[in-house]
């Protein structure tokens, strides 16, 4: 059940509003009401309702400072707001603060309705991909300690993962989209927090997960994948070296060159004369 907060100078509005919403919205539940912005802030710290529907012009701290108060304290917050002004300077001042629905009075029942079970539903997705995203935390950790208490045996030479790994479909969702997010980026920056970030984990445990199911570390596979690119650009293009660097996602020639050589046992210039001798080689 959602708690849902109506702030509103005038008592007939927020009783207009608590009657449609207990009547027409299904789990959800009117918790309080406010007559102005300072008692919105003290009900939601007290209620800390899930949605407050939020009237912009009430007197003394009004309905955009309220928002900027509650979301510093309460940043998962939901906010309606409500508005007898259209204006586009209200409007921006609080879409600056994550809120997407804005209504003008006075509205329609169905568009009042409509703009809650959107907010609503929202909620709901964040909900239970923040459940899945704890459920699955759980496990890693499970997993994780399990292989580093050494109860999990493991053959060295093995390139599986872990049978535990193996059953969870989640798990392998998640290494599929953080494998595709890393050869989608690699010519760029990308770090191994971007990635992490990308799939909902933290980077330890995520540079964790991701050793165990590739048998590789989040650096080794982001170079073998940027030195692979290099060395097709390096046999099937006229670009430069230093394009090549670029374009793979290196900024430093010098160290491209190093980490090419490296992974192959030739500098970048060897390789293209011993493998495509007639192509010339060129640094700038």
């Amino acid at each position: 059940m959602f708690k849902i907060l109506i702030a509103d100078d005038e008592a007939v509005e927020r009783q207009a509003l608590k009657m449609l919403i207990s009547s027409r919205v299904i789990d959800a539940e009117v918790v309080g009401e406010a007559e102005n912005g300072r008692r919105a802030i003290e009900l939601a710290k007290e209620l800390k309702p899930d949605l407050i529907m939020m009237d912009i012009k009430m007197p003394g701290i009004d309905g955009v400072e309220a928002v900027k108060e509650i979301k510093q304290l309460h940043p998962q917050t939901k906010f309606i707001m409500v508005s007898a002004f259209d204006t586009f300077e209200y409007a921006r001042q609080v879409m600056q603060q994550g809120v997407k629905e804005y209504l003008l009075k006075p509205s329609r029942k169905s568009e009042i309705i409509r703009a809650v079970e959107r907010t609503l539903a929202e909620m709901k997705r964040e909900r239970e991909e923040k459940e899945e995203q704890d459920s699955l935390r759980k496990k890693l950790q499970q997993a994780l300690g399990l292989i580093q208490s050494g109860l999990v045996p493991r053959e060295p030479a093995s390139t599986d993962p872990p049978v535990f790994l193996c059953d969870d479909p989640k798990v392998q969702s998640m290494m599929n989209k953080a494998k595709q997010f890393i050869d989608d980026h690699y010519m760029k920056g990308v770090s191994l927090e971007d990635v992490a970030g990308h799939v909902g984990l933290s980077p330890y445990y995520f540079s964790k997960l991701f050793k165990e199911w590739f048998q590789v570390t989040f650096t080794d596979y982001l170079t073998g994948i940027r030195i692979e690119k290099a060395k097709q650009m390096i046999l099937h293009s006229d670009c430069s070296l230093k394009e090549i660097c670029f374009n793979v996602g290196y900024r430093d020639p010098n160290y491209f060159s190093r980490v090419f050589k490296k992974m192959t046992g030739f500098s970048p210039s060897e390789y293209r004369k011993a493998f495509f001798p007639r192509m010339d080689n060129r640094m700038g």
